[in-house]
């Protein structure tokens, strides 16, 4: 800090910044009509009119030089010692020259201007306590003016100093009140400001997770339905050389029109083609028979359903988690494991809804287990576990026990909430 500066408390100063154009009028346009009430005073003399005259002209000048300078500078972080010495000079000179006019003319004719000085005092400073002493001093000074023209009798000082007291009070209970209610306002109007930006900031990020969401979507579905149906079409075109060229042929437009099918769906954002099929009490059996049927003419994979008569209702997208589930694990069964049979399952408890995949494949081995609680699990399980727990639901892939030694299998449950 240098020696001509004190740092203070900042206050907004919007509400000054729009009303100076406001102060330069009302102080002008006070001092000209009381400029012109001391003209029309016939009564007086002219010397003491024309005193009067120049004691208004001498505020004006005060205001040109000081008090618009003080207006522009209000709200500031650092107020300098020399801000504080402009003000005193500023309401001093304007005080000394309303005490000559009231010497002049009387107390009387200088009410007028204190009516703008006083509010003038409150907005050319932040602190409070040079305002106080402004609307506190130039009171004071008046009644002294008034005793000492009507002269010092008791009823005279009694009178100037309860008009000094009434002024100086009704001045600072006002100026108090107002400045509070201006920085309130304009203490909201900044928190409205920071919300505003805040609630800009958070949309912002809200977009860029749904953005992120959307393409990890999209990426589940592609994986689980336009990469598999990929995968079965070059599968069975290197496999179409074995002489049954006709019926591999024919797989793989069958294949690729369900892959159009799905693509289609993912950007329309609509149903699975195999869900759609069917009527809307039996859609996840339905399409659970559809693809086990798919998977075996397609994959040569023997796939076996174990599935209820009926389901409770389930919501559209625990359906879709099920399905796309049981697509990931028939073909992580073949490609994988090795399996040649899988066994689909559906149980209904009062939970939910429990999806088995049971595959008589190599199993997941030492190695495979610890893959799937590290970093190098793959997509397609990290997907189907994500996609699960979004309708509060899970998945979980693990070794069969049941099985023989070198052909354990896996199972893969994956369960939905009805």
């Amino acid at each position: 800090m240098t020696g001509d500066r004190l740092v203070t408390a900042a206050a907004p100063s919007g509400f000054w910044e729009r009303s100076r154009v406001g102060w330069h009028a009302a102080w002008y346009g006070v001092l000209g009509i009381t400029a012109v009430a001391v003209l029309a005073l016939a009564r007086a003399p002219l010397a003491d009119r024309l005193v009067g005259v120049v004691a208004l002209a001498a505020a004006a000048g005060l205001y040109a030089a000081l008090g618009a300078r003080l207006l522009a500078e209000t709200g500031e972080v650092v107020a300098t010692r020399r801000a504080l010495v402009r003000y005193g000079a500023y309401t001093g000179g304007v005080g000394v020259c309303l005490a000559v006019l009231s010497l002049a003319l009387g107390p009387g004719v200088a009410l007028a201007p204190l009516f703008v000085l006083f509010p003038q005092a409150w907005a050319m400073v932040e602190r409070r306590g040079p305002a106080v002493a402004v609307v506190v001093a130039v009171p004071a000074g008046l009644a002294v003016v008034q005793v000492a023209r009507s002269g010092w009798a008791p009823s005279s000082v009694t009178d100037a100093v309860v008009t000094a007291f009434l002024q100086s009070a009704a001045a600072i209970v006002l100026g108090l009140w107002i400045t509070g209610l201006v920085h309130e306002s304009e203490s909201r109007a900044a928190l409205l400001a920071e919300l505003t930006a805040a609630r800009a900031e958070l949309a912002t990020a809200e977009h860029a997770r749904g953005v992120l969401a959307e393409r990890e979507r999209m990426a589940g579905e592609i994986h689980d339905t336009l990469a598999q149906g990929f995968l079965s079409i070059v599968a069975l075109a290197q496999a179409a050389q074995d002489g049954r060229t006709r019926e591999r042929l024919d797989l793989i437009e069958a294949t690729a029109r369900a892959n159009l099918a799905e693509a289609r769906a993912i950007v329309a954002a609509h149903t699975p083609p195999d869900l759609a099929q069917s009527a809307s009490d039996h859609r996840l059996l339905g399409a659970l028979e559809r693809l086990a049927a798919r998977t075996t003419a397609q994959d040569g994979l023997v796939v076996e359903l174990d599935l209820p008569a009926a389901l409770p209702p389930l919501g559209p997208e625990a359906e879709v988690v099920l399905l796309r589930a049981a697509q990931e694990g028939l073909a992580n069964a073949r490609r994988h494991g090795g399996a040649t049979r899988v066994v689909v399952a559906l149980a209904v408890d009062v939970e939910g809804v429990e999806m088995a995949l049971v595959d008589d494949g190599a199993g997941l081995g030492p190695e495979g287990a610890a893959a799937l609680a590290g970093p190098r699990a793959g997509y397609g399980l990290a997907a189907m576990a994500a996609r699960a727990a979004q309708v509060g639901g899970s998945a979980v892939l693990s070794e069969r026990s049941d099985g023989a030694a070198g052909g354990a299998g896996c199972v893969l449950r994956v369960r939905v909430p009805a």
